[in-house]
């Protein structure tokens, strides 16, 4: 049975809620309200340094500003699973975007990926080219997308978001802000779409779902687009529709222009999803290769 789409998230809620409310941690009590006093404790609870304290305080100010119930939030803050990854810190000092073109595009433009993206397509042709007339983008373009950040959802995630962000504000000085932007965007998702804090894994600086999006953007551009009142980052239509809103919105996507020379409007698009140039050429070399065997097959 289908559950109406403004009843499933207070559900979610209510029932994260419930569990929130029974448990207490090592740490002791949930606090049921916030003060000044709560929010000083919880930056003891999460933060292991000087950098992580100054974040966390204002992370923690945020959350409470934004109306994130403290006991929610002790309770996230003090799951024995948030802990510093040891290997986030050496992959930010190594992107596969740094690496030769030759290289990188072996990754991404080669047989499998091509060859999966042909099956990926006609099993969802109809839903790609519904989300594709509906925001006018090209359908290839969208189809590139999920081929290249997690080969049609077959690889999606290696920490939990909360973790990688955790790591970033202890361990990274130079992102420590963006990561802070990152932790307060992630309370406000799970909070608004009911997912579980600790509950949903994505790339080692946060980005999740098969679209691969960070949490700022999720929370800005992902779109409800099969109407069950949550944007669910592992849902093919809301994925696809929020990857076209984001090239829409965020990248001033060209309705109905099929240039993607370098420069061109929707190559500055493709840019603004993740501003590298090569990974730029590898979507709008994928797109090219999966339009031809499309069309072939």
């Amino acid at each position: 049975m289908r559950i109406p789409g403004i009843i499933l998230p207070l559900l979610l809620l209510l029932t994260i809620s419930v569990v929130f409310a029974d448990r207490e941690s090592k740490h002791g009590t949930a606090p049921a309200s916030w003060s000044n006093q709560v929010e000083k404790d919880m930056v003891s609870l999460i933060a292991k340094n000087e950098q992580a304290r100054q974040v966390y305080a204002r992370v923690i100010k945020r959350l409470r500003r934004s109306g994130v119930p403290a006991t929610y939030a002790w309770q996230v803050f003090s799951n024995p699973g948030i802990k510093i990854e040891p290997n986030i810190s050496e992959r930010f000092s190594r992107p596969a975007e740094k690496m030769d073109y030759t290289d990188y595009r072996r990754i991404f433009v080669n047989s499998n990926r091509i060859d999966g993206g042909v099956k990926f397509y006609e099993e969802h042709q109809e839903l790609l080219h519904r989300v594709a007339q509906k925001y006018g983008v090209d359908p290839y373009l969208i189809l590139s997308f999920v081929g290249v950040e997690t080969q049609y959802g077959s690889y999606a995630s290696s920490y939990p978001v909360i973790n990688s962000l955790h790591t970033i504000i202890h361990t990274l000085p130079r992102r420590a802000k963006w990561a802070e932007d990152e932790m307060v965007a992630w309370f406000m998702i799970c909070r608004m779409d009911g997912l579980g804090p600790l509950d949903v894994k994505g790339s080692y600086a946060g980005a999740f779902g098969y679209g691969q999006f960070m949490p700022t953007s999720f929370k800005r551009y992902a779109v409800d687009m099969d109407g069950d009142g949550i944007r669910e980052p592992f849902e093919w239509a809301d994925v696809m529709a929020s990857i076209a809103n984001y090239l829409l919105k965020r990248g001033k996507y060209q309705i109905g222009s099929n240039d993607f020379s370098e420069n061109s409007a929707n190559w500055r698009a493709v840019y603004k999803y993740n501003p590298s140039k090569n990974y730029v050429k590898v979507v709008l070399e994928l797109r090219s290769e999966l339009q031809q065997a499309i069309n072939k097959s």
